[in-house]
């Protein structure tokens, strides 16, 4: 009648991040951190939609990664 519910593979994919960043579970700093991230995919072409639209949490990571080691680069 309702449909399946978003709510447990969102469940799931907060659990893999906050494993990997325990950091984030402070929902300010993951908020800090995701708008870093979000605005990194646009700066490298990526849109909003797939952004959005990223349902893999190791994929998530690797994009975290990619833009922390651009940072350390651009930094030295």
């Amino acid at each position: 009648m309702f449909g399946r519910s978003n709510a447990h593979r969102f469940w799931r994919m907060m659990q893999v991040l906050i494993e990997a960043h325990p950091e984030w579970a402070d929902e300010d700093v993951f908020e800090t951190d995701r708008a870093r991230l979000l605005n990194f995919g646009i700066d490298i072409g990526m849109s909003l939609e797939e952004l959005f639209g990223i349902q893999d949490p190791k994929r998530i990571l690797e994009l975290w990664d990619c833009m922390v080691s651009m940072e350390v680069e651009l930094a030295d």
